[in-house]
């Protein structure tokens, strides 16, 4: 029959695809089908493509491709390079999402020394750059990240090169790169450009954005920004990527002093955390949410969650970024209870570990908070030398709030023991300090960095 032959002939909609491979990314990235379908399509279609009972629009695998994390280039079928290529690509991705970092980096290097077709190497160098960016290595991170960015450009998938501009972002709030604001507000323009939206990638650009008015000291943007990627992000099924937002949120609270809010931000980051496989966030979770109790004054309900984090950073062996925040957070707690002796234990541990892996801003905290375990002793040749240390630290790192803060409480220290010289010499410090309007390399109060917030 003509008709017949008509219908023969006629190409199947839709796009060839690996249909197993729609399997493999939605159960690596331990997601539902209907988790992966979202709002957009129907779990019953997310489950025919998987059986390949039925091709996806362009538009719904690149909707498949943003609920995974991986490149459209990863499901289509008779895609470039190598079988062995494309497998080694997909351990790489593999080995980054469940942190396995070191073993990433050598994997892709030694990838990286093949002859690879262009959809692969951009694959491989975002691998590697993420792990870099999760090892905090962000000078070692952006090369591999740009020429992954100028990789997916040229072969026209722009939501992996938009991709590829949030994790270079985020490299660059990391040192403190001055482009690292410009980068973000273009990531950020061309993420509106996407068609289909991309919505969990627009939520974690905003928390960079959100983390670099942190440091800023512009709460209040801040606060905006997390509520604006919280909101971007409502009903997707990032569990870390709320909590990283609802943790940004608990900081800018605490400094509007919004104590109530910051404490439901923190508990509400925390739950989410807490079935993360990421100790560093959890840590972080932890300490954050014991020193929002503890500045509301709930100490026996802030120490469980400062222990478990310290517990936490023992087990694991977590240092850089963490153990002498933690521990700052412990010795301030046993100063508030009145327990100078055992607050001094764990700030002069915390200062050995801030000066061995130069943390300065948890070393100012740890000098700071040994100034007033020395007065609660006794010791006011020991306060005034740890209070000296952390000021002069304060002004190196134009952490000027802090510094306004510390110069103050020390200029009143000096006014009871009768130096008036002095007195008025530290509170012309802490004034000049609190004039100064948001300089460029304040951070946040000295608890765990705002590293982990930003997401890789």
């Amino acid at each position: 029959m003509p008709g017949s032959s008509r219908s023969a002939n006629r190409k199947p909609k839709g796009i060839a695809i690996r249909p197993e491979a729609v399997r493999q990314a939605r159960i690596e990235k331990g997601l539902s089908l209907a988790e992966v379908a979202g709002r957009e399509i129907t779990r019953a279609a997310v489950h025919l493509v998987e059986a390949g009972k039925m091709r996806p629009s362009m538009r719904t695998l690149q909707l498949i491709a943003q609920r995974t994390g991986r490149p459209v280039s990863f499901f289509i079928a008779g895609a470039e390079g190598s079988a062995e290529h494309r497998a080694a690509r997909d351990e790489l991705s593999h080995l980054v999402d469940t942190g396995a970092f070191d073993e990433a980096i050598a994997h892709g290097m030694q990838l990286l020394r093949e002859e690879l077709e262009p959809g692969i190497e951009a694959d491989v160098r975002f691998s590697v750059g993420r792990a870099h960016v999760r090892r905090i290595e962000s000078e070692l991170a952006l090369p591999h990240l740009a020429r992954a960015r100028e990789l997916y450009a040229r072969l026209g998938d722009a939501w992996m090169a938009v991709h590829v501009q949030e994790q270079e972002a985020v490299a660059m709030f990391l040192v403190e790169d001055p482009r690292t604001m410009s980068r973000t507000l273009d990531a950020l323009e061309r993420c509106d450009r996407l068609d289909p939206p991309a919505p969990a990638l627009r939520a974690s650009i905003l928390n960079v954005l959100a983390n670099i008015h942190m440091r800023e000291r512009d709460w209040a943007n801040a606060a905006r920004f997390f509520e604006m990627g919280l909101e971007a992000c409502d009903g997707l099924v990032s569990m870390r990527q709320a909590a990283r937002l609802h943790d940004g949120l608990s900081m800018a609270r605490q400094q509007l002093g919004d104590f109530g809010g910051a404490l439901r931000s923190a508990e509400r980051a925390f739950a989410l955390y807490s079935v993360d496989t990421d100790t560093m966030a959890l840590v972080r979770a932890e300490n954050n949410l014991g020193y929002v109790l503890l500045r509301q004054g709930e100490l026996n309900a802030a120490a469980p969650h400062l222990l478990r984090a310290l517990d936490l950073c023992d087990r694991h062996g977590l240092q850089r970024f963490c153990r002498a925040h933690v521990l700052n957070s412990l010795g301030e707690l046993h100063l508030e209870r009145g327990q100078p002796d055992q607050a001094q234990v764990h700030l002069r541990r915390a200062l050995e570990v801030a000066t061995e892996l130069n943390e300065g801003d948890a070393e100012a905290t740890a000098r700071h908070l040994l100034g007033r375990v020395h007065l609660q002793l006794g010791d006011e040749a020991a306060a005034d030398r740890s209070f000296r240390a952390a000021i002069e630290l304060l002004k190196r790192l134009d952490l000027t709030e802090r510094l306004r803060q510390c110069a103050a409480e020390y200029a009143d220290l000096l006014h009871r023991q009768g130096r008036l010289e002095e007195s008025i010499a530290c509170w012309r410090i802490a004034a000049g300090a609190a004039g100064m309007v948001a300089p460029s390399r304040t951070r946040t109060n000295g608890r765990v960095a705002s590293r982990g917030s930003t997401g890789a």
